[in-house]
């Protein structure tokens, strides 16, 4: 169970990269359970899902797409 508040559309629809000495940095939004949304540098809002492969049991990550051509409650 995750400990993470869920995102919410005017979240991620007013997150902006971070200002670092003049450069724009990337991070991530967390939404629980593995998903979370990457804020990339130059604005870019993808969604990430953080899975275990149960074969090889490495973190794997996988793509839903950007924000805002699929929606929170899609991903």
């Amino acid at each position: 169970m995750s400990r993470v508040k869920p995102l919410t559309n005017t979240q991620i629809k007013n997150a902006k990269p971070t200002m670092t000495d003049g450069k724009a940095k990337g991070y991530k939004l967390p939404d629980g359970d593995g998903m979370q949304v990457k804020i990339a540098n130059n604005g870019t809002k993808s969604y990430i899902f953080n899975y275990r492969c149960p074969i090889t049991k490495k973190l794997t990550s996988m793509s839903f797409g950007t924000y805002p051509d699929i929606l929170l409650s899609e991903a």
